[in-house]
């Protein structure tokens, strides 16, 4: 089927191209220009240059400062250059990558010269202006051949508050990279560039009105005379200081508490100041703080103009945001991400200086499902609810509770002896011993705890957490409603997970395991776009099992890595089939395993995979969680690795782990995978939908396509759609099919 998108060939682009690049470059075939030469500039004469500068003196500040913002939004290795052309399509600016900047140098693009098609040929600058739209070239849009690697962004401006300044702002990066994100980048710099002219512009008004201060309820204002007495401040200044308008005047600014230094430099030097950040702990309160020299007709200082701005909402919004982060939004116990900081710290601390041990608590509820079956999980939520509250009475002010999911909750505690821990686990079950009241039934529930002890049992923060869940799972065994400290002889399964692990290796053997497929679609157009393999075990007698139930078994028991490698091997060959049947291709989702992403050889396993089935890597996805990454150079190796192979790579359940801007830039991902625990309540929780939009925008900003999980209605939908997440998937679109139910949505398709 013939398309209409045009395809890269190198750094060049051929297809169908846009009328207005058509025209350019006929009219440069008019005008005689060779495109095998270089383009040609206008030099403009220092005296030109410099009127430019001064009518764009302003304008140009701005400019710099949201510039090398922009640029520092940028990841490293990707070569950016930006540029700010007046109205006559001059270069007054020029910032960003040194490589490019050297190299367009030698070209003649530099500082002082100006654009014109009639020797420059075509070129975002003029076709901007022009046409007074966004443009963008790339490759061979261009007209001179030494364009062709590059691909070039401008979008043209107006600013009436500047006198109506007009002119564009441009990027070039290498073709390669050309992305549509650039475009949006370019805009949005535009957009907060006029917020910050409008903010300027009303700071002048302020000025140019003779300091007349005018009354608000939300800024403080104080006006001085010469040597600093106030002569004028406004109701919210005072309130805000406390003391009443009539014995504030005459009193000097100098001596005033948070402001009193910026008020001296100001009458003193001429100095001015913008937006300094003040937090006044006894209103509680925090604001941007703007202090400038009140000047006569003459210039000379008169006094000084303070304009207390409240972003105080911004600001605990903002400190919100960080708090979510690192704890749990049912409980408002610290979450697991914490509980790691928190006890490596303490692990550091005893290395450093020893001290009293260091014991890991793993407390899991022995009848929560009981309570979810019976009443429903708003309930079981009050339960979690008043069981955190009672751990925390519980334990001394100096330990800390977090709880880690579900119905599991983790204590770290410091004692100087065994005993002591061991005090602290009776109390700890005997806090169960009073029922719960949920409505109008009493609930006995009973918590199995399991204990590690540093540095009895190790200094690996890890591995206390693993052996104090393995010593949680012997109390249960033991009959729950106990504790039990780990012991180095203990083997790291259960009873239970024996009986497990042997059918499920028999399910292996006999062929009972199975895949079923959930659709991942193009948010905006609703085309499938990919299929995430979930597997299932028929069980012969139990029917089918959760992978909730078996797969942790695999996990602890190493059956994880055969059993990934079936799943793995399935869904390539599956694939690969409806393919040669004559499917339109599309990419298969994997789930990796944390044993299996460690394992040397996976990188290895994964081409063998691809090799024996003949599936082509790119419709190969691979997605790994936060977790996994911890050791981030192991994980950027092992994917840069499976990125050569040309398979694709998400990040699952993202924003429940911790992972970095940094990192994920060096991961070299392709999607982020919001997590269902987001998506679930985002239409009822406020801060699960600003998670959501931020995730979304983030990965925008690094360049990745966004999906997210768990998608179950059209409200969700809709606000999904309204961030412009990228994909979508969840019972809203499809439930997880079987493989002869997944052709029929192939035929559709």
């Amino acid at each position: 089927m013939k398309s209409n998108h045009a395809t890269k060939t190198g750094f060049r682009i051929t297809g169908t191209k846009p009328s207005y690049v058509l025209e350019s470059q006929s009219l440069c075939e008019q005008y005689g220009i060779d495109p095998s030469q270089l383009p040609i500039f206008e030099q403009l004469s220092d005296a030109e240059l410099r009127d430019k500068l001064r009518d764009y003196g302003e304008f140009l500040a701005i400019t710099d400062h949201f510039m090398e913002r922009m640029l520092g939004t940028i990841a490293e290795p990707i070569p950016v250059l930006l540029a700010v052309c007046d109205y006559e399509a001059s270069i007054l600016q020029i910032r960003g990558d040194e490589s490019i900047k050297s190299f367009m140098d030698q070209i003649g693009f530099k500082e002082g010269v100006r654009f014109t098609e009639e020797l420059t040929g075509t070129n975002v600058v003029n076709l901007s202006l022009r046409l007074k739209r966004p443009i963008q070239l790339v490759g061979d849009d261009h007209y001179h051949r030494v364009f062709y690697q590059a691909a070039c962004y401008s979008v043209p401006f107006r600013f009436e508050q500047l006198g109506d300044l007009t002119g564009t702002i441009c990027l070039m990066t290498t073709a390669g990279l050309h992305n549509p994100l650039f475009m949006n980048m370019l805009q949005s710099t535009l957009d907060l560039i006029e917020r910050e002219i409008m903010l300027r512009n009303q700071n002048k008004q302020l000025h140019i009105l003779n300091q007349i201060m005018m009354e608000t309820e939300i800024n403080a204002v104080i006006v001085t005379d010469r040597k600093g007495q106030i002569t004028e401040i406004n109701k919210c200044a005072t309130n805000i200081i406390g003391v009443p308008r009539e014995k504030m005047l005459g009193q000097l600014a100098q001596s005033l508490p948070y402001v009193g230094s910026y008020f001296t430099q100001v009458l003193e030097k001429g100095s001015r100041f913008e937006d300094i950040e003040l937090r006044i702990e006894l209103r509680n309160l925090v604001g941007l703080f703007d202090v400038f020299p009140i000047r006569d007709e003459k210039g000379s200082l008169i006094g000084a103009y303070g304009h207390f701005r409240d972003i105080t909402e911004r600001y605990e919004t903002e400190m919100k945001i960080n708090y979510m982060a690192y704890h749990d939004e049912l409980t408002t116990l610290p979450n697991r991400r914490m509980l790691i900081k928190y006890l490596e710290d303490k692990i550091c601390d005893y290395e450093r200086s020893g001290g009293n041990k260091l014991a890991v608590m793993f407390l899991d509820l022995d009848r929560f499902k009981m309570v979810n079956d019976t009443l429903g999980h708003s309930e079981g939520d009050v339960l979690l609810q008043q069981v955190a509250s009672r751990l925390v009475r519980c334990i001394g002010s100096g330990d800390l509770v977090a709880r880690m999911g579900g119905d599991e909750f983790m204590i770290v505690l410091e004692r100087p002896h065994v005993k002591e821990i061991e005090e602290t686990a009776r109390e700890v079950l005997k806090t169960f011993g009073t029922s719960f009241v949920i409505g109008e039934y009493d609930f006995h529930v009973s918590a199995s705890l399991g204990i590690a002890v540093c540095p009895d049992n190790g200094t690996d923060v890890n591995s206390l957490m693993i052996f104090a869940d393995t010593a949680m799972y012997r109390a249960k065994a033991k009959g729950k409603n106990t504790y039990q400290f780990f012991d180095p002889d203990m083997p790291l399964i259960t009873h239970e997970q024996l009986v497990l692990e042997m059918d499920l290796r028999k399910a292996i053997e006999r062929g009972e395991l199975l895949l079923h497929y959930q659709p991942q679609v193009i948010a905006s157009t609703g085309q499938l776009v990919g299929l995430e393999a979930l597997v299932r075990w028929q069980h012969p007698v139990l029917g089918i099992i959760s992978p909730d139930k078996f797969v942790p078994v695999a996990e602890e028991t190493g059956l994880i890595l055969p059993l990934s490698l079936w799943v793995l091997n399935e869904a390539c060959r599956q694939n690969k089939r409806w393919q040669d049947e004559g499917f339109r291709p599309i990419r298969v989702s994997v789930n990796l395993s944390a044993l299996q992403f460690s394992d040397e050889a996976f990188v290895q396993t994964v081409a063998s995979v691809l090799e024996e089935t003949g599936l082509d890597p790119q419709y190969l996805e691979l997605e790994l969680t936060e977790t996994m990454a911890m050791d981030v150079d192991h994980a950027v190796g092992t994917l840069n690795a499976l990125k050569e192979l040309g398979v694709q790579l998400a990040m699952d359940d993202f924003g429940t782990g911790y992972s970095s801007l940094n990192h994920l830039k060096r991961f070299g991902l392709h999607r982020l995978k919001i997590d269902q625990s987001f998506v679930r309540d985002l239409i009822s929780d406020s801060n699960d939908a600003d998670i959501v939009g931020t995730i979304i925008a983030m990965g925008h900003l690094l360049g990745l396509r966004v999906i997210a999980e768990g998608v179950e209605t059209s409200e969700q939908f809709d606000f999904l759609l309204s961030k412009k997440c990228d994909e979508v998937q969840g019972y809203y679109i499809s439930k997880p099919l079987p493989p002869d139910q997944v052709v029929k949505l192939l035929e559709k398709n």
